[in-house]
């Protein structure tokens, strides 16, 4: 234990450091629990390396021609839950006619799995692919036509998600995603660096029972896993009230985010791919984004001149963003 800890605190000190950061599938539909605007809401828990992720499928009204509807899979950015800003996005989907299942990853919100809150982006690729599983085997939905959505830390994981199920995921929207640990490692402030590295190598030696060290993942003016001059609003935008305990990562992500480079993966997409860069973005840097989009083999970019990181959740930003989505999704997915 001690040599892998000296290793990788050498790889980490000579490293920049990251900003960022069912009801059984296939059988009766779960009992519904909410009326949403356009449809219903029913519970969905899948299994995921011997836990549960917890999840919810919303369903549109049903078509008079018959047809299951295609679904989007959704899911969260660094630490967030599925309950903090994607709502919008997800009803939206809906009053197209799509099917759509938002999902927490395992160690955060009501999803089994311990130690809580690790932000790891391999793991949660885990995650993604047996919700794709769970979608596949249901009856109300169509398994031919599904679509990924993430954003931020999660919009990296949806290409490498696409990358890995090219026979089974038809559309993937890729949101101000994280692609490269080490380009976002560049934005993380130097003062920080040794800080980050005391707390990522204690953590590390916390075993799977024992509570992780934790860091916040935003504070103003202060160490926290995540940096940049919009972080402190933007993120606080999304935090429903009551929640506010939640605002914190297991500080081995230090040790972990720098060195994962998701964007590596958009030249093995072989499904059509829209991604929507923020110019002013401080926490992901632009440029590499836009990089990652030309990989792309069938790859839409669009890029919001004026947003920064959280601009898509709200505004006129997020109006632009999500009718661009939708458009995409129903090019795609539906028949």
């Amino acid at each position: 234990m001690t040599r892998h800890l000296v290793a990788a605190a050498a790889a980490l000190l000579s490293a920049p450091m990251l900003a960022l950061a069912q009801a059984p599938v296939g059988a009766a539909a779960a009992p519904v629990v909410t009326a949403a605007a356009v449809g219903t809401v029913q519970p969905l828990t899948f299994a995921c390396q011997q836990v549960t992720c917890d999840g919810e499928l919303w369903l549109p009204s049903a078509r008079a021609d018959g047809k299951k509807p295609p679904v989007i899979v959704m899911a969260h950015g660094f630490g967030g839950l599925r309950d903090w800003g994607l709502g919008p996005f997800a009803e939206r989907f809906v009053k197209a006619g799509f099917a759509v299942l938002r999902f927490d990853y395992r160690g955060f919100g009501k999803s089994g799995g311990q130690p809580r809150r690790v932000v790891d982006g391999k793991e949660h690729v885990k995650d993604w692919l047996s919700a794709l599983d769970a979608v596949a085997k249901r009856s109300d939905i169509d398994p031919q036509r599904i679509g990924v959505w993430g954003t931020s830390y999660s919009g990296g994981q949806v290409l490498v998600v696409g990358a890995e199920r090219p026979q089974q995921v038809k559309a993937v929207s890729a949101q101000v995603p994280f692609v490269s640990g080490l380009s976002s490692g560049l934005q993380f402030p130097l003062k920080y660096q040794p800080l980050a590295t005391w707390y990522a190598l204690r953590d590390l030696m916390r075993g799977d029972d024992e509570e992780p060290v934790y860091v916040p993942t935003i504070a103003p003016n202060a160490f926290s896993a995540l940096v940049c001059a919009e972080c402190n609003e933007g993120y606080n935008k999304l935090v429903p009230a009551g929640q506010e305990d939640q605002n914190k990562v297991a500080a081995r992500v230090f040790l972990s985010l720098p060195f994962w480079f998701p964007g590596d993966s958009a030249p093995k997409v072989q499904a059509p791919a829209l991604v929507i860069a923020a110019a002013k973005d401080g926490l992901i840097p632009v440029a590499k984004v836009r990089d990652v989009a030309k990989s792309l083999p069938k790859g839409e970019y669009l890029e919001l001149p004026d947003a920064d990181h959280f601009s898509p959740y709200s505004g006129p930003a997020f109006e632009q963003v999500v009718s661009r989505q939708t458009a995409f999704f129903v090019k795609h997915l539906k028949p």
